[in-house]
């Protein structure tokens, strides 16, 4: 069962189509992008998926529910922040997760717990007009995660933030992946930040789906570079016989893992002859977004 499931969905506002048959599958434990300039229709998207808006065509499941006929079912296991939220501004941080934590059948402890992951345990007798954007991302990741959800939607997270705080974000979101194991999906349009933290993408443009898949998937499909993660017990070595292969650019070296990047296309080479070589373990880390977006998009036209 995949976390979240469109087939030839159809949404229309007016005359207007937000929504023009997409169809796109993003399976479980995976931090996925859903990726596209302003006005593609990822909002639309993720308003679809918690049942905030309702198809005119077509069938959406998230975790094999209907977000639209089982409502409540569904949204006991999402957690969404979106793009814009508003909260009291003179309520205390904590006063306000309380509360928000007994909407969803939980208590104080839950409280805790959410503040410990986020960041924000110092911050709970703030008042929220006095939080920084950043922390009141945080916040609103805070709320998310109440009730213990398995799918996080996050709708343009790091929109407004400063590099800092952005970068910030992203680490948080990327941990919270590999602590919590759900599965996380954020929409934007900033393509280089998510590269750090995507391994599978949906790109979307005028209502419509380009391509979708696992990043690996993807860089071999467009011939983009990428980035592979070499566990090994010896980097050192490993990286003197890698740097030689035409088809590595560069090699970083750290304790027990070696970073590399990969010409376009022969990420799949370098991965093998890693292996080959001794190599304990081999992930693709990222891959280069925009590369990967403009190729999707002349491939598309």
């Amino acid at each position: 069962m995949d976390a979240l499931s469109f087939k030839e969905v159809y949404k229309r506002f007016g005359a207007t189509y937000a929504l023009h048959g997409v169809t796109f599958t993003i399976p479980r434990k995976v931090v996925a992008g859903l990726l596209g300039p302003n006005g593609a229709g990822k909002t639309t998207s993720i308003k679809l998926a918690v049942g905030l808006l309702k198809r005119n065509k077509g069938e959406v499941e998230v975790l094999g529910f209907d977000p639209w006929r089982e409502e409540v079912k569904a949204r006991m296991k999402i957690g969404v922040l979106h793009e814009k939220p508003v909260y009291p501004p003179d309520v205390k941080v904590s006063t306000l997760l309380l509360h928000l934590a007994k909407l969803r059948g939980s208590d104080w402890r839950e409280v805790k717990r959410v503040v410990g992951i986020t960041g924000l345990k110092e911050y709970l007798n703030i008042k929220v007009k006095a939080l920084s954007r950043g922390y009141l991302q945080r916040l609103g990741l805070a709320q998310a995660l109440l009730g213990d959800p398995e799918l996080l939607l996050l709708d343009e997270p790091t929109a407004n933030l400063d590099p800092i705080a952005r970068m910030e974000i992203l680490e948080l979101i990327k941990n919270l992946q590999k602590e919590l194991n759900v599965t996380v999906i954020i929409s934007s349009h900033i393509l280089p930040e998510l590269q750090r933290v995507c391994n599978y993408a949906v790109f979307i443009g005028a209502g419509r789906i380009l391509d979708y898949g696992s990043m690996g998937d993807l860089a071999s499909r467009y011939g983009v570079g990428a980035i592979l993660k070499i566990y090994t017990v010896n980097p050192r070595l490993l990286a003197s016989s890698l740097v030689q292969e035409e088809y590595v650019e560069a090699v970083e070296i750290h304790d027990s893992f070696l970073k590399v990047r990969t010409r376009p296309g022969h990420w799949r080479y370098v991965e093998k002859k890693a292996l080959e070589l001794g190599a304990e373990r081999v992930e693709l880390s990222t891959a280069k977004l925009e590369e990967m977006y403009k190729a999707v998009v002349k491939y598309a036209a």
